[in-house]
This record gives C-alpha cells, structure tokens and sequence, in this order.
C-alpha cells in the first residue's frame, strides 16, 4: 500500500476526537474503501450496492454489523435504509430491486466484540431515531429496541463513532440536516411504527377533505374533526386536544401525550384553560387511537360520528 492509497481527515465527534483515515482498497475513490480510526473500534467500510457479494469477503458470517443504504447522488429522491445484523443478513432484501445504479452500501464494522445482539440493533435503533427527528427521508418502516428506545449512556459513544465516521465515508444526510435542522418534527413515535402519528402533507391537506369520510368527535365539548381515508385516520389542524388525562390511560398514550406537547404539535388555546388546539394535522392507524390521543380519555372508534350531506347521518364506527 503507497502513501497515495490513504487520505486522512479530522474527525470530532461529541465527547472525543480522533483522525479518520480513508483507505482505497481498490486503488479509487469509485472503488470499495474503508474508513478506520485509531481513535475508535469502528470502521466503515463502503463500496457499490451492485457488488455487494463482495463484502461477505470482509466480514464473516457472525460479525455483528450496522449498515447503510443510501444513493448519494444530488439529484436522487431514494429513501435511504438503515439497517443491522450478522454477516449472512441479505442486505436491502426489504428493498426489493428498487435501488438506483448508484447507490452505495457503508457497513460499520467492529472490532472484538463490541458489536453484539445488543449493541448493534441500538446503534441502528439510534441512527434510525436521529435521521426521523431531523425529516430525513428512510425507507424502514419500523424502528427496532421493542416499544421504545432508552438512552444507554456508555453506549452514546459508539453512535457518535458511527455517525461521524459515516460522514468521513460519504454519508452526509445527517451532517447536512444538522446544519439546518427542521423546525418541525414530521413523525412522532414511541413504539417500533414510524407511522404512528405523521404530520399531513399540503397535498393531503387538500385531498382528505375532498376524498375521506368527515367525522366530529363526541366526547364533552371536544371541537375535533377527523377523516377516514386510505386506510388512515386524520386528525385536521384546529381540532381541540384536551390537556387532562386520565389515571387509566396506557403508557404508550401518555408517552405520545408529551410528545406532542413537546413537539409544539399543540399550542394554547383561546378559549379554556383546560384545551390546547392541534397546530399540526397528522394521520395515525385509527380512530381510536385518534379519539384516545385528543382527549386522554379511554374512548374509542364509537366516540367519532359521521357527518354526512344527507338528512341523516347515522353514526358509525371508523374502521381500524
């Protein structure tokens, strides 16, 4: 290997800094390469998604991994994949052969044992909760680490290593979206579905009121419109949330309660101290965890009437 094989670059993630250096392991940059520090267990190793038999001659079939899915090209709309697992994974099965010419595979890679059945589904179950909180497009439809993720503080360090090394391979999304992050977290969640509260697109603003089936929500004094279309529920922006919960509601509810708060998906209202007002129309599985979700109360699908054109609008139950 000659001196024009490597290129060294500074890299300083929270807590630590190291040099990350960039070997070219088939002589150029379009090649396989691989990233490593001294300052880190972790390496990255890349190379083209369309030569991905050739990784399994760097890692063996029980290394523990974290990998990266993403087409790093400009103008490329592809969703980038965030996975983990062992050496005989079939990496991007999920994504089927709808993966671009130019996409690239980064697999970060452990020394010893410090990627295992714990550590590398949390790094992944990180990296996957970072790029949601900053609107980065991913094509995972779950997040792994069961109904929640806890923050492992000797375990922190590891995801910084990742990150940044990532960045040093290539992977910019996450640096990028750092230096102008969103002011508005389009998907909240805390259980392993991405989907579970996500925030309406203006062409879903137009389209649900022409195409669903309206409905009010019948509970108290509750001022709340929902929609049942494409097999979603809903919510409008304007709808009134109810800040008192009850004792019986599950965890979960709660949880998503203060995320919403947190998230400034609701803001006062006007009217009572006891209600807030949906900033934010988001669509979520069902009805009942609509009706659950505004008023903190242990309601369900019964609670939304529908509103109807005609004389007589019979109410119904929102399908699940």
């Amino acid at each position: 290997m000659t001196q024009s094989n490597l290129i060294a670059a500074p890299a300083s993630p929270p807590g630590r800094g190291f040099t990350a250096v960039t070997v070219f392991l088939d002589g150029g940059s379009t090649g396989m390469r691989l990233v490593k520090s001294f300052g880190s267990r972790l390496s990255v190793l890349v190379m083209p998604f369309s030569e991905l038999a050739r990784l399994k001659e760097r890692v063996t079939p029980w290394d523990y991994v974290v990998y990266v899915i993403d087409d790093p090209s400009p103008a490329s709309d592809q969703k980038t994949y965030i996975g983990h697992g062992d050496g005989e994974r079939k990496f991007g099965e999920r994504l089927g052969k709808a993966l671009s010419a130019t996409t690239l595979i980064y697999v970060v890679t452990a020394e010893g044992t410090t990627f295992d059945k714990v550590t590398a589904p949390y790094v992944e179950a990180r990296l996957i909760r970072i790029c949601t909180g900053l609107n980065i497009p991913l094509a995972n439809s779950d997040l792994p680490m069961g109904r929640g993720l806890g923050i492992i503080d000797d375990l922190e360090q590891l995801v910084a290593h990742a990150e940044t090394l990532l960045s040093v391979a290539g992977f910019a999304r996450i640096e990028m979206a750092r230096r102008n992050p969103p002011t508005l977290c389009l998907r909240l969640s805390v259980t392993t579905d991405r989907n579970e509260m996500v925030a309406m697109t203006e062409e879903e603003m137009t389209l649900v009121p022409q195409k669903g089936v309206q409905y009010r929500l019948d509970c108290r004094d509750l001022d709340s419109v929902g929609y049942g279309w494409n097999d979603r529920f809903y919510v409008m922006p304007g709808s009134d949330y109810a800040r008192r919960t009850r004792s019986d509601l599950s965890y979960d509810h709660r949880r998503r309660r203060d995320l919403l708060e947190a998230a400034k998906w609701v803001g006062p209202a006007s009217r009572t101290p006891d209600k807030m007002t949906l900033n934010v129309g988001f669509h979520c599985r069902s009805g009942a965890f609509a009706a659950k979700l505004l008023s903190g109360e242990h309601i369900d699908e019964r609670s939304w009437l529908a509103v109807d054109a005609t004389a007589a609008a019979p109410t119904c139950q929102v399908p699940e």
